[in-house]
């Protein structure tokens, strides 16, 4: 940043070439001072903002740049290909839509049959489904999208008397699941902040919004889903809930963001004893955790009949090293980051010149800790561990971690969809949806857009004794409004566009 005190010809050539250019009325180089912050946030800002590395309508803040965590060689393919990670997921994402969002609008459960020979589920929808495509549908600024999903869901799955979405269609099973209530809420929270940055458009639909849909889940979650501040699976389970819990479904940095958007419901009790579960479970040492468990970290009085006793970090427990890591990513919890470290116990061989070894050890494990042969490698198991990874901070473990040749594993070989075709990856609603947020939290593409809307990612100085008009600001700053500071103010005092591009221009009268 260039002091006004000195330094001052060159700006007042560009500020002057600028306003000629713009045609801006009453716009004079003879106060350079009153003009430079609007200068350097108006026009730098908008510059940025055209080469910014992600799908999103606004200046990408420099924390969701994780540069100084990649590997050598991933910085130096994106050197060269700096808009990788957006153009991959805006593909992956054009593959998703085509085939996984129903004409209902309802994403349907597509899958291979056990046999692994015939695909099925088209018909079927989850809601955990909705709450993905939302999450996918705001990272990627598809408002169209985002709002054909969530009215879907509204129509098939919400429960008016619970406040919430009954987890799977077409046969309307009574009760919701948490994890999708979760994630269906947090996308309405940053759907919101969108709308009311004038981002996207206002949406209403009978009484209905953004916000008081969000509203009313938050309520629903802690007086529903919880019990003595245990997350539950759902919102049927009662008592019986806090001992058939399920791990992955510990979205602890979603919680803050709750916290962070309203005052009236505090899930604070609840992220901590998310913690305090996880770090009892058996192979909490490993950073692996269970499908399903008890509050006390042992097996779930329903899970007797489930693979591994419920025990084993499969198609469930996976998602853990993700939700816990974006903790991690987003708040630099200190719990998540000793978590996220202790998966440097799983992922032993992240820094051997074979990153073969490393991705095979990126998969779902049993009871005991063997990795389930078929799971080895699987591209939406290594975006869940390789959360984790980024989460942990130790730039050893990361930059082991984030070699071009496992990113190379994650998109495959075709450029339409994530993973391979030999392992039919393609089909897998599941799998290429939780890879894609994997993903994208891995290249700096799935930001905290609530807190971004306190971001300030512009700054300049103006001069106390030069007072711009209205119409300049406006005129530089579109939806700018003064903010006049008293007189007693320092000289110099700072001016700043947010990241969702809202101004404020600092002054003294």
């Amino acid at each position: 940043m260039i002091p006004l005190t000195r330094g001052l010809s060159p700006w007042r050539d560009a500020i002057a070439e600028y306003a000629k250019q713009s045609r801006i009325p009453g716009m004079r180089t003879r106060r350079p001072m009153a003009v430079l912050a609007g200068f350097v946030l108006g026009v730098a800002g908008i510059i940025h903002s055209q080469v910014q590395p992600w799908n999103l309508p606004y200046v990408r803040p420099a924390s969701y740049n994780y540069s100084s965590l990649y590997a050598a060689n991933l910085n130096s393919y994106l050197a060269l290909k700096p808009d990788f990670f957006k153009a991959r997921l805006q593909t992956a994402w054009t593959y998703w839509k085509a085939n996984f969002i129903s004409s209902n609008g309802l994403v349907n459960h597509r899958r291979l049959d056990a046999n692994g020979t015939s695909i099925i589920g088209t018909n079927e929808a989850v809601s955990e489904g909705q709450g993905y495509g939302m999450l996918i549908s705001v990272l990627l600024n598809d408002q169209p999208t985002f709002n054909k999903i969530f009215e879907a869901a509204n129509s098939n799955l919400w429960d008016s008397g619970k406040k919430s979405y009954r987890w799977t269609w077409p046969n309307g099973s009574a009760g919701a699941a948490t994890d999708a209530d979760l994630d269906i809420c947090l996308a309405l929270v940053f759907a919101d902040e969108m709308q009311k940055a004038h981002l996207w458009q206002t949406y209403s639909s009978g009484g209905l919004t953004y916000n008081s849909r969000a509203m009313e889940m938050m309520a629903s979650i802690k007086n529903n889903m919880t019990s003595g501040n245990y997350l539950l699976p759902g919102d049927t389970w009662g008592g019986d809930g806090v001992n058939n819990m399920n791990p992955s479904y510990f979205a602890t940095a979603w919680f803050k963001v709750f916290n962070a958007y309203q005052k009236t419901i505090d899930f604070t009790a609840v992220i901590d004893n998310c913690y305090a579960v996880l770090a009892k479970v058996p192979r909490y040492s490993f950073g692996q955790a269970p499908d399903w468990c008890t509050s006390s970290g042992g097996q779930a009085s329903q899970a007797g009949s489930k693979a591994e006793q419920g025990l084993g970090m499969l198609s469930d427990g996976i998602r853990t090293p993700y939700r816990i890591g974006m903790d991690a990513i987003w708040f630099k919890d200190a719990r998540a980051i000793a978590y996220c470290k202790n998966t440097q116990k799983t992922i032993t061989d992240f820094a051997n010149t074979n990153a073969n070894l490393a991705a095979a050890e990126m998969a779902q494990y049993s009871k005991t800790g063997v990795a389930t042969t078929e799971s080895k490698g699987s591209f939406d198991n290594m975006a869940m561990w390789m959360t984790a990874i980024l989460g942990s901070g130790d730039v050893t473990y990361t930059q082991g971690g984030t070699r071009s040749e496992l990113f190379s594993r994650i998109i495959g070989t075709l450029d339409t969809y994530l993973g391979t075709n030999e392992l039919r990856d393609d089909v897998f609603y599941y799998k290429q949806s939780i890879g894609i947020l994997g993903f994208a939290a891995l290249g700096g593409q799935f930001p905290n857009i609530q807190a971004d809307v306190k971001t300030p990612v512009g700054i300049g100085y103006i001069s106390p004794k030069a007072r711009p008009t209205g119409n300049l600001i406006e005129k530089l700053l579109p939806g700018g409004t003064e903010g006049y500071l008293n007189a007693n103010d320092a000289f110099g005092r700072s001016a700043y566009r947010d990241a969702l591009g809202r101004s404020a221009i600092l002054v003294v009268p």
